[in-house]
């Protein structure tokens, strides 16, 4: 998707990628994998950050307004809402890759239970997830927000396997298409 993103849209993938600073902001919250509950090694265990609900996709954050500007012109989109700490969790290199695929979701409605959809055989350690998110209490603490918004993403991917028009307009469709 990201790709995707960059190809179509350089100047809102410019926008919305992570920096630096708030990677930093990040990992010093977190200091561990928050879905293993230990502070990683290095090399294929090492600690790295990742969007919640990648800023790019704010046109599908339940805000009309948002969604009508994006798709009008998706470059002048202010992402400042959706690139904050508080969408950004750390995790182990393998973990992150599958959360950031919607394989691995967490269902704040259940005290914040760890789903994971598939992708275990994928896990380097074959150590298994906690049950439940570890959550650092603080003003900078993952939003619940930004964590249903990717659960939902989850859902539409895994178990409803996904539908171009929940992602695209009829027309952007279409356009694409000739």
């Amino acid at each position: 998707m990201e790709k995707v993103v960059e190809e179509n849209s350089p100047l809102l993938s410019a926008k919305a990628s992570l920096t630096a600073p708030i990677i930093q902001q990040a990992l010093d919250r977190d200091r561990q994998c928050i879905f293993f509950g230990v502070v990683p090694s290095c090399g294929s265990d090492a600690l790295v950050a990742t969007w919640v609900f990648p800023s790019f996709m704010g046109y599908k954050a339940n805000d009309p307004w948002l969604e009508n500007k994006y798709y009008r012109d998706p470059n002048a989109c202010d992402l400042s809402d959706l690139m904050v700490v508080e969408n950004v969790v750390s995790g182990r290199k393998d973990i992150v890759t599958l959360f950031w695929e919607n394989k691995l979701g967490v269902d704040v409605e259940d005290d914040y239970r760890i789903i994971l959809f598939e992708g275990s055989e994928s896990l380097n350690s074959g150590v298994p997830l906690k049950s439940h998110m570890i959550l650092v209490d603080g003003p900078y603490r993952p939003s619940d927000r930004f964590l249903r918004l990717h659960f939902q993403e989850c859902l539409t991917v895994s178990v409803c396997r996904g539908d171009v028009t929940e992602d695209y307009r009829d027309q952007e469709i279409e356009n694409f298409m000739e």
